[in-house]
């Protein structure tokens, strides 16, 4: 076997687990009530990863048994790359998306700072100390 089909067969294995667990948490987000809106971009893509993967893993699993399949290799990899281009698409469209979203959410600052509450706990604990 070619180090690119190991890869391939790696990246499928990968694009599995993927979709399994963008599929699993998917579901469990509609059970709870939660938006689901920020999982079905990772889904999709993940979707499209696992089919360009499987073309090429599949292709590769028929051009042994029939070498004549060569002519159609190039094809293959055309298929392959704009499947993985499309779930890159995909994914990045979805991230950049909440990006913009989360970017005007205001966080609310905290009043205190950690070190300024330690400092105004010693100030307190020796006014005490002094009365």
């Amino acid at each position: 076997m070619e180090l690119a089909s190991v890869f391939d067969v790696a990246f499928l294995l990968l694009t599995t687990v993927l979709t399994i667990l963008s599929l699993s948490t998917l579901r469990m987000l509609a059970r709870i009530g939660m938006d689901r809106s920020l999982f079905i971009p990772v889904m999709v893509s993940a979707a499209f990863f696992w089919y360009g993967s499987m073309i090429s893993v599949v292709f590769d699993i028929l051009l042994e048994s029939t070498p004549n399949l060569i002519v159609a290799q190039d094809i293959i990899k055309l298929l392959r790359q704009v499947t993985w281009l499309i779930g890159l698409g995909i994914l990045t469209s979805g991230v950049f998306s909440y990006w913009k979203i989360t970017k005007h959410v205001k966080v609310p600052k905290h009043k205190l700072s950690l070190k300024q509450g330690k400092d105004e706990e010693k100030r307190g604990d020796e006014l005490k100390k002094e009365t």
